[in-house]
């Protein structure tokens, strides 16, 4: 689980992270609802946003009611923009007020990627669990809970047997973020058939061509992207370089793609998933030692050029993961190809790779997993925060705060791009 690594990177609250702002109440005892105070706002008079009641801000950030008669609610002077800093966020109620905000996300990855194992271990790490803040992440129905259980418990067997067999059949996750009993936000998460992006042509069949049409248009409308590529080889020979350049080409175009024809005015937050890192390395150190920030980027240059260079990008970042654990993954003895694989194994361009299963005895311990899902949730509220694509009274700022304090405890490793 994340927490057991040291600090060899940057961290919430370094530069370009933002950071919890002082608050002061509102002195109505009827309201009290959180206010900042900024540094343009020092002796001015304001309206509480929540109650409408004039204030007065003076130093030391503080606030006193005015002697004049409440006026009309006012937005507060917010200074930066939403996604920038926690503050308080307000707009006047509209039709969306009654909605839960969702949060959509796509997945990039060429099959064997590790998609389907990152996507079950979900379970092994926030699902299910209370976080920090007192949120719980879960299914939005105790049915689906009781399903989820017998899933990951089916999971594990074949994780220690067989390994997970291919996506064939793409599906849509959801799962809900829970304050006590209220549900408060949802989040999508689409699964991918790793052969389309590998396995489709200009001239394939019709059935692959209205699958590829599907998939992409899933992708264009999400809120964040994952685009999850295997660490980079140890010692590659020229195979293993060509494949991983590979790769790095088919992800790079699809992601291009996913941008190129977005529909939504949002920008979409791309987190590049570093995922198998448990199968190079001992320990997380380790392979933080190793994959430091500039060789990441390095390793990774296509996905990081494009994302630097897309306005339609707002946040980005490498974020390396593992769903089994260090030192838990075991190559799986006499492993042929998988069954999304090209029946000319020896010509196909994207190569076969071992199949990695649990060792005896023993269970996943994801790496790095809290940090991913969380990062995910917090942008995609804070995008949509930006662009007013939710409601932004009192209990969505709330949440996303509560949210971001997750990610900064988690002692995440995380390598920021944008």
């Amino acid at each position: 689980m994340i927490g057991q690594h040291d600090k060899r990177f940057s961290l919430p609250g370094d530069a370009g992270w933002p950071r919890r702002s002082p608050t002061t109440k509102c002195p109505n005892p009827a309201c009290g609802v959180d206010l900042i105070v900024t540094a343009e706002s020092i002796g001015k008079k304001r309206a509480c946003p929540s109650c409408g009641a004039n204030l007065v801000c003076s130093k030391g950030n503080g606030v006193h009611a005015a002697k004049s008669a409440p006026a009309a609610v006012q937005p507060y002077d917010l200074g930066a923009a939403a996604s920038a800093t926690k503050h308080v966020r307000h707009e006047a109620p509209s039709e969306r007020a009654n909605t839960l905000p969702i949060v959509r996300t796509g997945c990039i990855g060429r099959g064997n990627a590790g998609k389907t194992a990152l996507i079950r271990a979900l379970s092994d790490g926030p699902i299910g669990d209370f976080l920090p803040s007192g949120l719980h992440v879960d299914a939005g129905d105790p049915r689906e809970v009781a399903q989820m259980i017998r899933e990951s418990e089916q999971t594990q067997r074949l994780l220690h047997l067989a390994g997970l067999p291919p996506t064939l059949v793409a599906s849509r996750i959801r799962y809900c973020v829970y304050e006590g009993a209220e549900q408060r936000a949802i989040c999508e998460l689409d699964e991918v058939i790793g052969q389309v992006l590998t396995h489709t042509l200009p001239n394939s069949a019709a059935e692959l061509q209205a699958r590829y049409d599907d998939y992409l248009a899933n992708l264009v409308n999400t809120h964040v992207l994952w685009t999850v590529v295997p660490c980079p080889p140890s010692n590659p020979g020229p195979r293993e370089r060509r494949r991983y350049a590979n790769d790095l080409r088919i992800s790079l175009a699809f992601l291009r793609e996913a941008i190129r024809l977005r529909s939504l005015k949002q920008p979409v937050a791309v987190a590049v998933v570093l995922s198998k890192i448990d199968t190079l390395f001992a320990s997380a150190r380790e392979a933080q030692s190793v994959l430091t920030d500039q060789m990441l980027s390095r390793a990774l240059g296509p996905l990081v050029d494009l994302i630097h260079a897309s306005e339609r990008v707002s946040e980005a970042a490498i974020i390396p993961v593992t769903a089994f654990g260090f030192g838990n993954a075991m190559v799986k003895e006499l492993s042929g190809p998988r069954a999304e694989s090209s029946p000319d194994v020896i010509d196909e361009p994207f190569g076969t790779e071992p199949v990695w299963i649990l060792r005896e005895g023993v269970d996943p311990v994801p790496f790095n997993l809290d940090a991913l899902f969380l990062w995910t949730l917090l942008f995609g509220l804070r995008g949509q925060e930006a662009t007013r694509a939710i409601d932004l009274g009192r209990q969505s700022w709330r949440i996303s705060d509560k949210v971001q304090d997750d990610l900064e405890s988690a002692n995440p490793w995380i390598h920021p791009l944008k």
